[in-house]
């Protein structure tokens, strides 16, 4: 398990970030405001507490080797490149197996604020890494790249789908009410917005439906699967 005290011993060799303009310093403001606000009565108080951790400056978009080296002395992973673009699951899982959370470094335009079928600076320092700063949680991180990373092609499209309908598109039963968990929900104004106003589209998590969902990357989905509690993610991931 992921703890406070594990940093790696070594830094990852990234490209230099881009240049901002501006308008892209606004964009992270309205969008950091906006969430903010929505966000503040319904978010679990676990998000909050791996917020409080991460610290984001609100009013300029984050540095990337800053923010790595933050991360990495709280629980020991750093940030990798993605490239602006979807990486492919086995990509992806390959960098967590080395606790290198990929992120891009490029921000949505301000026509694209309520949603983006990239993952942008938004998504990932948003929605991900406030999560990605809390040991229990990347406990959980940790169970599902093992599992893919040892599993059959036939089985990974089962581990890329849970990861995708609980840490990406997820919702949450906490304190008796259905709440935002994945961070594609966190960050996109939109989709936060439809997920919670549509109930007939939650169904009770298991790990069988999630499998044979369809992943929507570039439109609203069609299911939300509600976790009863972060317990029953550790409990279908036990022993992974």
């Amino acid at each position: 398990m992921t703890t406070d005290s594990h940093k790696t011993d070594f830094h990852l060799k990234v490209a230099p970030q881009r240049s901002y303009l501006e308008r892209d310093h606004d964009t992270w403001r309205r969008l950091c405001d906006h969430q903010l606000a929505k966000l503040k009565d319904i978010a679990p108080a676990m998000y909050w507490e791996g917020f409080t951790r991460l610290q984001l400056d609100l009013e300029r978009l984050p540095v990337q080797d800053q923010m790595s080296e933050r991360l990495n002395g709280l629980v020991g992973w750093q940030l990798a490149n993605a490239q602006d673009e979807y990486l492919k699951p086995v990509d992806w899982f390959n960098h967590l197996g080395l606790r290198h959370f990929p992120v891009t470094d490029y921000i949505r335009i301000p026509e694209d604020l309520l949603f983006t079928p990239l993952p942008d600076l938004f998504h990932e320092y948003f929605g991900h890494l406030a999560w990605m700063t809390l040991p229990r949680y990347l406990n959980i991180v940790d169970r599902i790249t093992r599992k893919y990373l040892a599993s059959t092609e036939e089985e990974r499209l089962v581990i890329s789908n849970l990861w995708w309908f609980t840490l990406e598109f997820g919702l949450i039963r906490d304190e008796g009410k259905v709440r935002p968990f994945g961070a594609g929900i966190f960050s996109s104004p939109g989709e936060l917005e439809y997920a919670l106003s549509h109930p007939e589209l939650h169904q009770p998590f298991t790990i069988t439906d999630a499998s044979r969902a369809t992943a929507r990357p570039f439109a609203f989905h069609e299911t939300y699967f509600v976790l009863d509690g972060f317990e029953h993610l550790e409990a279908a991931t036990e022993g992974w």
